[in-house]
């Protein structure tokens, strides 16, 4: 009886200390990265309510996996536990240019001026003729609903267990993007926009719930990914720096199932988590001298700021380098990004629950279709060497069993796409 009550006793002050290490755990952090979003809840799909400066310093008032609760002196909300666990010390021009003095609470429309303004000035040099900033804005997902969405799908599956069995390659970049580089992704976008936008509500939050399940799988989680539909016959896709995905109606046609459509996405989501939309700036940076007052170059805006004719030559550097990666995109990346990225699609999806053959199926379905593609990395002879890639890649690694293809589901969102060919 005696042993019992020390059982008791010891496994009751086991749990106040438990407790109490989990409390001084939570205390104050600091944040530790220029683009620093703080959301109203806890993933990258929820709105941000405000930018929060390099070095400044919130408490923690919950751990929610991937995400804290924090407050600040006049806010509360949730940030990505990357922003406080330090950046990638490089020589970075962009190290300043993101930097702010404060706290920026951010209105309904979910963007800084800063971003809008760049933006515009390096729309101008692509030579844009839309306003998809606008689309962008007004195009949001009801979190509550994914979260549906995400329970329904994992119901009986161990996702712990499938991400502990796939891991991740280990990657040092900085996994953010500064306010500058998201500016050009706007601008990028806006130009493939102008390829033509499928509207319907029910199909893009689908692929938009996919979409994030796969970003949730992967090494670039906090990225407030958004996915658009493309109105056009030619299967592809395109991946923007900053989260901006599109595919196209021509390859939603050609897909048969939702892991299939995982793989696609992953493949895109790839080119965003391991920034090889930014090659041109890795290449060109050194051209650029970053100054001290670059800081006000994300209020671009003269209406803001009024012209200083000192940054001229800096704006038009990089709308130039805006040009070459939209180029870079638009025309077709490196075969060494293409192997990366398909690599990493199979490694997101199955770690999302997906059945990563379906990269190899939907590939071989593409060659059989022979339909022709403006993205070089969507050419017959690409997509050959990719399938081969992938069944090489499918050999090598060892991927938990159960994972799976969704195709009911698939079939049940896209029937009311306009064509029914495939």
């Amino acid at each position: 009886m005696k042993n019992r009550s020390y059982l008791f006793i010891t496994v009751v002050l086991l749990g106040i200390f438990v407790i109490i290490l989990h409390l001084f755990a939570l205390g104050n952090v600091t944040i530790k990265r220029e683009q620093a979003y703080l959301r109203s809840g806890p993933g990258s799909y929820y709105p941000p309510i405000a930018t929060l400066p390099e070095g400044y310093s919130v408490t923690v008032i919950e751990d929610n996996g991937g995400w804290l609760k924090v407050e600040t002196d006049t806010l509360s909300g949730y940030i990505s536990k990357k922003i406080i666990e330090g950046k990638k010390e490089a020589d970075d021009m962009f190290a300043q240019m993101g930097s702010q003095k404060a706290i920026t609470e951010i209105s309904q429309i979910g963007m800084t001026a800063g971003i809008k303004a760049m933006s515009g000035k390096f729309s101008k040099k692509i030579d844009e003729n839309i306003n998809f900033i606008d689309e962008f804005l007004s195009y949001h997902i009801n979190p509550y609903k994914f979260e549906q969405f995400r329970d329904n799908t994992y119901r009986s599956t161990n996702l712990k267990k499938i991400r502990k069995s796939v891991k991740l390659p280990r990657f040092d970049a900085p996994q953010f993007f500064t306010f500058s580089e998201e500016a050009m992704g706007f601008a990028i976008a806006n130009k493939i926009a102008e390829l033509g936008l499928y509207h319907d509500k029910t199909l893009q939050d689908y692929i938009n719930y996919v979409g994030l399940l796969v970003a949730q799988a992967s090494d670039s989680y906090d990225i407030p990914y958004k996915f658009f539909i493309l109105d056009i016959n030619v299967p592809n896709a395109y991946s923007c720096p900053g989260g901006i995905i599109f595919i196209t109606i021509g390859m939603l046609e050609a897909i048969h199932n939702e892991a299939e459509l995982a793989t696609v996405i992953g493949h895109e989501i790839g080119h965003v988590s391991h920034y090889h939309g930014m090659q041109e700036l890795e290449k060109r940076k050194v051209q650029i001298i970053a100054e001290d007052s670059f800081a006000e170059l994300d209020m671009l805006a003269d209406s803001l700021y009024g012209h200083d004719e000192k940054y001229d030559d800096v704006e038009a550097e990089l709308e130039d380098i805006a040009l070459s990666i939209y180029e870079t995109i638009y025309q077709g990346r490196l075969e060494e990004y293409e192997e990366e990225a398909d690599k990493l699609g199979l490694l997101y999806a199955a770690r999302a629950g997906y059945n990563p053959q379906a990269l190899e199926h939907i590939l071989m379905r593409l060659i059989l279709l022979g339909k022709a593609s403006n993205n070089e990395h969507y050419t017959q002879s690409q997509i050959g060497w990719r399938k081969d890639l992938v069944e090489s890649k499918l050999d090598s690694y060892v991927f938990p069993k159960g994972l799976r293809f969704w195709e009911d589901r698939y079939q049940l969102y896209t029937n009311k796409l306009k064509s029914s060919k495939y």
